[in-house]
């Protein structure tokens, strides 16, 4: 399963589901508001792949917590400036295959941070656990 935050447009999970059965929406199955922990503990027990444009990982314990202790695999998409929706659904349509293979590849849990030009940068171990 493919879970896409709401830090996204709704617009992204939208055009992935037109075309595959595997996707759902953070509003789909969460309230809006929901706390991270709580969707992330839901998406490490599921075993679903995680994408997201919420990058303040860093400065928030309790979501790095949730993420190591439930083994989840998380995509960030970064991006200096706004993009248009169509661009957001254009990087995850481009780079959704690489997505996966590196979700099935990559022992959880883990982020992977995922540029508009398909650049692809794991966030090192020793820092999701430390920092």
């Amino acid at each position: 399963m493919i879970f896409i935050d709401a830090s996204l447009p709704r617009t992204v999970a939208d055009e992935l589901k037109k075309v595959r059965e595997d996707v759902v929406f953070k509003h789909d199955i969460f309230l809006p508001g929901t706390d991270d922990p709580i969707w992330l503990r839901r998406v490490g027990a599921e075993g679903w792949l995680a994408i997201t444009r919420d990058a303040h990982i860093r400065t928030r314990p309790a979501e790095r917590a949730a993420i190591m202790e439930n083994d989840v695999g998380r995509f960030i998409l970064t991006h200096q400036q706004d993009l248009p929706r169509r661009e957001i659904v254009r990087i995850v349509f481009d780079y959704l295959p690489e997505m996966e293979q590196k979700f099935r590849d990559t022992q959880r849990p883990f982020i992977y941070t995922v540029t508009k030009n398909g650049h692809f940068m794991e966030y090192a171990q020793r820092r999701l656990r430390s920092s």
